[in-house]
């Protein structure tokens, strides 16, 4: 309608990873991870009337994850998150489930899915890998290649008043609607121990 987008939001960050180890100096710390899970907790709450902002709201989402080493069967990652967003929002401030259109694989995002394809503001997600190590390429152990597998999930639901607000005629956005959307994986790593290739 030709009026600037303003928005207003505090948030606050809780994390808990019990006996993480850093590497840092006088400007950076860099996390050497945990051996145990890493949770997190993040609350935002959107304000109306400070610097022009429009729009209250209240946003809840977390996390776990982990890494986990176990011999012989290789390692295995996992990040399981969710998500709820309160109040009736344009799709900007909502939650939009991260796609990738670029040729390269990203452990966060969903590599089958466009970028701004899917919006929610109740959602859950688990992105799960396991590298097994040697796998079929024991028999070829000079080339030191590692298999592994991979599978990310996600559920998500948009309310009838930011269906409204957001599916206007023209728009491109679709919803779960409680669906689940999946991407299984597998792939080749340390390829000259540096390149990996992906399947999805």
């Amino acid at each position: 309608d030709g009026h600037p987008f303003n928005n207003f939001e505090v948030s606050l960050k809780f994390r808990f990873a019990y006996l993480e180890r850093f590497l840092e100096n006088h400007f950076y710390r860099s996390s050497l991870g945990s051996p145990y899970p890493i949770g997190e907790i993040n609350i935002s709450r959107g304000f109306t009337g400070i610097l022009k902002s429009s729009y209250s709201y209240t946003k809840i989402n977390g996390s776990i994850s982990d890494y986990m080493k176990l011999p012989p069967l290789g390692s295995i990652s996992w990040y399981v998150y969710g998500g709820r967003t309160f109040g009736t929002l344009p799709y900007i401030l909502l939650d939009i489930a991260p796609g990738n259109e670029l040729y390269y694989y990203n452990q966060y995002a969903f590599n089958m899915m466009n970028r701004w394809e899917f919006i929610h503001d109740r959602y859950m997600g688990i992105n799960f890998e396991h590298n097994i190590g040697n796998g079929i390429f024991r028999l070829i152990p000079k080339l030191k290649f590692r298999q592994f597998w991979t599978a990310k999930a996600l559920w998500g639901h948009l309310s009838a008043a930011n269906r409204a607000l957001n599916f206007k005629n023209g728009n491109n956005f679709q919803t779960l609607d409680g669906k689940t959307y999946l991407e299984l994986g597998t792939g080749i790593d340390n390829i000259f121990d540096v390149f990996r290739i992906d399947c999805i």
